[in-house]
């Protein structure tokens, strides 16, 4: 499974859409989350501005008197052991009944927070019509103030507010949670505290609802992405299937099948392509390698037979010592046909597999031109062919035995192609990257059919022709091959009845 494409694409899009889903998960959460805590506290922090305002709103001297007044009624609580606030007019003096009541204002009609305002529907009482309300289900709660002068004495507290504590900060707004409770300490005027917070059990029970609803739905995203991601990864695999049932099927004696690559995507029927295109050379060089075998098998039964049939004959009965000398002779020659054809099969063995031996120095080319010229005068005469070199003499590097092999195979065959009285013109040119050695002769020409197959081996132009020359059709399949373990190209023009060109160029 490690090395399965199809499985490394479902684990990689399962991971990716794994790490998608969470994010958007934990972001939308945490935004949900973020704005119901900053609705609770902006409606608490405007709770705790409307009793600083209250505060701010007494004169100084009537705050101190609050102030002292505090610390009086502590005085009181703690020698006489009764609460100022549930005290009657009796057990007070009439100097801490008036500093309890500055102004003729009670406290908890001064300092005392807003009505909420109703958001929503109505709330149903526990006890409602259609029954009482579960347990699970939080109540919603009523906010609570608390305010401390800046010793943490208690000033003044709303009767829900409980057991408060006091703390120390150091910011003028600051936000706290106790267990249930989220709290908002404001410094106010006074070095005063005032505290001022709600219960959100209620909240945090609507958060919890709404993180099971977002995994609920993330986890339903996550199953249809990985069911689509193996649906998907199906899909881009098929074609490779497809590919491999194909490739299962060729065999050598099935090359002609190709891949199906209609239906494929761009990248995969480029694949296709390069893998049709292969095998349309493995085809060419299989159709190839038969036709040299049954090639090289009719070049070599001519020769055997010939040998045959000379010793046969000589064999039959006896002979004069001139009919035995002729019979050598031709069996002499028939052999050398042989002999000559195996050294071409071999050469061009060596030259497909990088193995043909070269001996390069730095030679000029005009003197090796000469001596195949010289080489082959006889034959150009007997034509009545004129052969020319023009061109500077160029010195470069390369196998002077193999590139003479060339050159006479090249100038044989403008000789014999050639019309009667032609011409061969042999041109030298130079740059300062390669070197090119022209072949123009005044032949019959190529047809432009036979140009493709120029090259190939054992390929002839006009079969009778070059069975009456001798050639075996390796000729020019060798000289290619040699220019080519040079580094270089072999190139033909030909025009029909006017004549043909070989150039050969070599480069650095």
């Amino acid at each position: 499974m490690a090395k399965s494409l199809r499985w490394r694409l479902q684990i990689w899009h399962a991971g990716i859409l794994s790490i998608v889903v969470i994010a958007f998960v934990s972001i939308l959460y945490s935004q949900i989350r973020r704005g119901v805590l900053e609705e609770i506290d902006s409606d608490l922090l405007a709770n705790a501005r409307v009793l600083e305002g209250v505060l701010r709103s007494r004169p100084p001297e009537t705050m101190e008197g609050l102030l002292r007044t505090v610390k009086q009624l502590d005085e009181v609580k703690d020698e006489n052991g009764v609460d100022p606030e549930q005290a009657s007019d009796s057990d007070l003096s009439s100097s801490q009944r008036w500093q309890s009541e500055p102004s003729g204002m009670k406290w908890q009609d001064a300092l005392s927070l807003p009505k909420p305002r109703r958001r929503g529907p109505p709330e149903r009482s526990p006890t409602s019509e259609r029954g009482p309300l579960p347990d699970r289900v939080p109540r919603p709660s009523l906010p609570y103030f608390s305010i401390f002068t800046s010793d943490g004495q208690l000033f003044r507290a709303s009767p829900e507010s409980g057991d408060t504590p006091w703390q120390l900060t150091q910011r003028p707004i600051e936000f706290r949670v106790r267990d249930s409770q989220r709290e908002v300490l404001l410094k106010g005027p006074r070095e005063t505290l005032i505290i001022v917070g709600r219960d959100v059990r209620r909240e945090w029970s609507r958060l919890t609802t709404w993180l099971g609803v977002l995994l609920a739905t993330g986890s339903g995203l996550l199953v249809f992405g990985l069911i689509g991601g193996w649906w998907l990864s199906d899909r881009a695999t098929r074609p490779i299937q497809q590919i491999n049932a194909t490739a299962a099927r060729i065999n050598a004696n099935n090359l002609s099948e190709r891949i199906d690559i209609s239906k494929m995507d761009m990248e995969l029927s480029q694949l296709g392509s390069i893998l049709n295109s292969m095998l349309a050379r493995l085809h060419m060089a299989f159709e190839q390698q038969t036709q040299f075998t049954a090639d090289a098998s009719h070049e070599l039964r001519t020769p055997i037979a010939v040998l045959l049939s000379q010793c046969e004959l000589a064999l039959s009965r006896s002979r004069s010592e001139e009919e035995y000398v002729k019979t050598i002779a031709t069996c002499k020659k028939a052999a050398e046909r042989m002999r000559s054809l195996v050294e071409d099969l071999l050469l061009l063995a060596r030259a497909d597999s990088n193995c043909l031996a070269l001996q390069p120095v730095r030679t000029s080319l005009r003197p090796i031109i000469e001596d195949a010229i010289a080489m082959l005068q006889p034959l150009a005469q007997e034509k009545g062919v004129e052969v020319s070199l023009t061109g500077e003499n160029l010195e470069w590097v390369f196998d002077p035995s193999r590139m003479s092999q060339v050159f006479c195979n090249l100038l044989s065959n403008a000789i014999h192609y050639n019309k009667r009285s032609g011409s061969v013109r042999i041109h030298l040119s130079q740059n300062d990257e390669e070197c090119s050695i022209r072949f123009e002769d005044s032949g019959v020409g190529i047809p432009a059919e036979s140009m493709q197959s120029l090259f190939h081996r054992f390929y002839r132009v006009d079969e009778a022709r070059s069975r009456e020359s001798g050639g075996s059709g390796l000729g020019l399949s060798i000289c290619k091959s040699i220019v080519e373990a040079h580094r270089g190209t072999l190139n033909v023009t030909s025009q029909l009845g006017v004549g043909t060109v070989f150039e050969v160029r070599l480069t650095i």
